[in-house]
């Protein structure tokens, strides 16, 4: 038993060894596997944290940031306003991680009590009769750099840049808050710099303060915003503007990416114009849209109402159009319309991507659309062992981006464009500036097309993974001289037993006509088609409306 142990041990320990060395191999070889590995394991950790506070809802924000960049270090105050959901609990909980130095806590004015652990502020109730409180801390310290960069100061081609990317729970790297997409609130938010920084937030620019070498910005909001989708940009940035239904459109870029950014950004209009026809009217027409350059090298971000791309991303040749269209979809699919949890996040990333199909066919045609379309099926792994409603720590998996997406396709081929298209816009309406979930979004379109959804969710959201498989074979018989054609479908995959579907089925016969058909499939099964002249042959799914391999 002893020399069992022994060898237990033995392997256990260089297996350990093993996984450091090929960790490490992979940082030195390429630092961007290693980021996800460190991101995938900090979603991890999430899982396991909680959700939300229930106990809790606030009403603002209003957060005062100096940054000193140079030692990657902030000083804050932050002032929020709440609501205690439930008179019996004793404290009022916030999320902040624990690395910073607490200055000050107060809580309606007054001193209290309170214990700073485990990443989150307990803060004492001072009065058990009141329901609305103002929480004040003041605090200093270098902000932890989690997720995708929950808090980024570095420098790119000479500048620095100061970016925060909360996604999906980070915004509690650098204030506190209720971290979770479900409690919006809004927000003011101040910006304390060295001059020669411009600093953005979301919302209206309210004032800039300059302050001896230091300058002030002030940004507010009084749209409701998600913690997540706060944000700061900064760096030296230069400016220019667009115009869409008289609300400014502006960007901000560093010099050596301006003139690169004035061609790339120049369709913005066209994309807020599309968008609000499809969908409705851009959600924050009342304050701004803008895109700033960010120093990140994975792609954008869609804070609310000031997306931050990539600096690499800017070339001046438009390459990442569906990128900055991807973008601002977000604005009405997760920033308007947020998940009431990230078990939703297709809501949000299916969503965006299904919208660069939809502008790409309003502005180029029913081709551009298929070929979008089947790029992102191509990107699908049909094995996944993920459904695509709480897909884990695979929040911004392909499986969410584009078998969402194509969830959205095959439901528009579901219910017919004309009822899909009015269902879009209905959803948005009812659930602009709040949450909503995949069930809500069932109920919207079930509503709509007066029919039950039940089956269709299930076996594309909530139960099934990754795609259907189709073994497809025909003969031909002829009897009393009149021809047949037998087509046998069946199910292969593994991730669902037995999906339904409408199947469009094209046969064609030795002259050249075509007869189109559209069975709707709901086990294994032979199809048998009748035709006056001879089978030429049968084309299944010609058009691509079904998440399928035919084999």
């Amino acid at each position: 038993m002893n020399k069992i142990i022994k060898i237990v041990l033995t392997f256990t320990i260089l297996f350990s060894f093993g996984i450091i060395f090929f960790i490490g191999y992979l940082y030195l070889s390429d630092s961007s596997v290693m980021n996800k590995i460190r991101t995938g394991f900090e979603f991890y950790l999430l899982s396991k944290k909680g959700d939300t506070y229930s106990n809790i809802d606030v009403l603002h924000y209003d957060l005062n940031v100096e940054v000193f960049h140079k030692e990657k270090r902030i000083a804050e105050t932050a002032k929020i306003k709440l609501v205690v959901t439930n008179k019996e609990v004793k404290n009022i909980v916030l999320d902040l991680y624990d690395n910073f130095d607490i200055e000050k806590l107060k809580l309606n004015g007054d001193n209290v009590k309170y214990k700073y652990d485990n990443d989150r502020v307990f803060i004492a109730r001072n009065d058990f009769e009141a329901d609305t409180f103002v929480v004040e801390i003041k605090f200093s310290g270098k902000p932890k750099n989690l997720g995708f960069g929950s808090f980024i100061i570095d420098t790119l081609n000479g500048n620095w840049f100061i970016t925060t990317l909360n996604a999906p729970n980070f915004a509690s790297t650098w204030f506190p808050c209720n971290d979770v997409p479900s409690d919006k609130a809004t927000a003011k938010l101040s910006v304390l710099m060295d001059s020669n920084f411009v600093s953005l937030s979301n919302g209206i620019l309210k004032k800039v303060i300059t302050m001896g070498a230091k300058r002030l910005y002030v940004w507010q909001t009084r749209y409701p915003i998600a913690p997540y989708l706060i944000t700061i940009y900064s760096s030296e940035y230069k400016t220019f503007s667009h115009v869409y239904n008289s609300m400014q459109i502006d960007y901000y870029v560093t010099e050596n990416k301006f003139a690169k950014a004035k061609k790339d950004f120049s369709k913005h209009p066209v994309y807020l114009k599309v968008f609000s026809e499809l969908f409705g009217e851009y959600p924050f027409i009342k304050e701004k849209y803008g895109v700033a350059e960010i120093c990140w090298e994975h792609g954008a971000m869609e804070t609310q109402t000031i997306t931050g791309m990539g600096s690499i991303f800017i070339s001046g040749l438009n390459f990442y159009e569906s990128t900055l269209v991807h973008e601002l979809a977000h604005q009405w699919w997760g920033n308007s319309v947020t998940p009431k949890s990230w078990k939703d996040v297709w809501l949000n990333e299916g969503f965006a991507t299904y919208s660069e199909a939809l502008y790409y066919e309003r502005e180029k045609g029913k081709t551009a659309y298929k070929s979008t379309m089947r790029d992102f099926k191509n990107k699908i792994d049909f094995d996944a062992d993920n459904t695509l409603y709480n897909p884990g720590i695979n929040l911004f998996s392909s499986l969410v981006y584009n078998k969402g997406a194509w969830v959205l396709h095959m439901l528009r081929k579901e219910i017919g464009d004309s009822l899909f298209f009015i269902g879009l816009k209905k959803y948005y309406e009812i659930f602009k500036y709040s949450n909503a979930d995949s069930y809500d979004f069932k109920n919207v379109f079930e509503i709509i097309s007066h029919k039950n959804l039940d089956r269709f969710f299930n076996q594309w959201v909530f139960e099934g993974k990754g795609g259907i498989r189709l073994a497809l074979s025909w003969k031909v018989k002829k009897n009393n001289n009149v021809n047949f054609a037998e087509l046998n479908i069946i199910q292969q995959q593994s991730g669902y037993e037995n999906y339904h579907f409408p199947l469009d089925v094209e046969i064609v016969d030795t002259f050249g006509n075509k007869t189109e058909y559209t069975p709707y499939i709901v086990s294994d099964t032979t199809l048998t088609f009748v035709l006056e002249n001879g089978i030429g042959n049968i084309i299944v799914d010609k058009d691509d409306w079904l998440l399928a391999v035919f084999e």
